[in-house]
């Protein structure tokens, strides 16, 4: 009897271990979550282009861009409940928060490049170049109540978009692409801190499936 009993506990052991070792890690959790947030970001930057012509593209878009931290929550939750029993600490929900939107910016800096190396032609700068020209068209001269303040503050924004778009002229494909992939990662450490406080601050939930 106590030999069945030991060989019993041993087989529970191995398959206890054999469990564990397949359970995948953190770094290949976040990079399946991360092709979620990829194709998130690719569909979102699909507008792109339609909201440089149009407001509710450019509504749109912007709409899509505040969901980001509640699509990204949802994932590290689905990890917490799933992978870790439903409680994670600080530092490793803020780790694999920046790991699956790190993997999300680079599946996307694919698409940017492939837009701006083939497709775009020059079409964002010459919608950049068509709305400065129509704000310099604007007199505000003519409004009753348009200070010589907001009329100075009026020409540096034109002169600041003028000076956008002469950096955007001088980058290549591959340069624009670096600063969107820079700043898509700058955010995601702005976001990844807040996300992470309110993932490890949650209480075990009894059904880990949601």
């Amino acid at each position: 009897m106590l030999f069945a009993k030991v060989g019993v506990s041993s087989r529970n052991v191995y398959m206890l271990k054999e469990m564990n070792n397949e359970q995948p890690t953190m770094m290949n959790c976040a990079m399946n979550f991360g092709v979620v947030v990829g194709v998130y970001y690719i569909v979102k930057f699909s507008l792109f282009p339609l909201s440089l012509h149009s407001t509710m593209a450019a509504l749109l878009f912007l709409g899509l861009t505040l969901v980001v931290p509640v699509l990204v929550y949802r994932l590290v939750k689905r990890y917490r409940n799933q992978y870790c029993g439903g409680q994670i600490d600080f530092f490793r929900a803020f780790s694999f928060t920046m790991l699956t939107m790190g993997c999300g910016s680079l599946l996307a800096a694919v698409a940017h490049y492939a837009y701006f190396a083939f497709i775009d032609g020059g079409a964002m700068v010459g919608a950049l170049v068509q709305s400065i020209e129509q704000l310099k068209g604007v007199d505000l001269t003519v409004l009753e109540n348009a200070s010589a303040e907001s009329i100075v503050q009026f020409n540096q924004y034109i002169e600041f978009m003028q000076h956008t778009v002469d950096q955007i002229r001088a980058m290549s494909p591959i340069d624009i692409t670096i600063g969107m992939l820079s700043n898509n990662v700058s955010w995601s450490v702005v976001l990844s801190l807040p996300i992470a406080l309110v993932a490890s601050l949650r209480r075990p939930e009894k059904n880990y499936n949601s």
